[in-house]
């Protein structure tokens, strides 16, 4: 037994094919548009991880320069904190010896004095004397 159709029957199968077409061409088309965008949508974000990626390329070269810059100062107030230690000894240092050459004059002062009164030497104990007090006002004795 062969299976016949009527024309009525192709002509309604043919309509609801090309209505299955006509969907699947629109469906087609929406899906192509969806995939144009996913498309833009990932290059968009392939040069989003672009920027950033450099962005971050920057920002870890400005760590690593601001880094060096700071080991630089670090090292820098550390010779001139050892400057100023070296600086704060020396003053120290003079210190003493000025206290101890103020003292010596101090004393030669009294000695001169003590040879003036008793009229040793009066003309160069008066000398030391004079040069000693210039000495200490911070002028030269001529």
């Amino acid at each position: 037994m062969s299976r016949w159709i009527t024309i009525e029957a192709a002509e309604l199968a043919v309509k609801a094919l090309e209505e299955e077409n006509a969907r699947l061409k629109v469906e087609v088309g929406r899906l192509q548009s969806v995939h144009i965008l996913d498309s833009i949508g990932i290059e968009q974000l392939k040069a989003e991880v672009e920027r950033l990626h450099s962005d971050i390329q920057m920002e870890k070269e400005n760590e690593d320069r601001l880094m060096r810059e700071w080991q630089k100062a670090n090292n820098e107030i550390y010779n001139l904190q050892t400057k100023v230690v070296a600086l704060v000894d020396d003053q120290t240092r003079l210190k003493a010896k000025v206290e101890r050459l103020t003292k010596a004059g101090d004393h030669l002062w009294a000695f001169a004095h003590n040879c003036v009164v008793l009229g040793v030497y009066p003309k160069t104990a008066q000398e030391k004397i004079n040069i000693w007090n210039a000495a200490k006002d911070g002028k030269d004795a001529q």
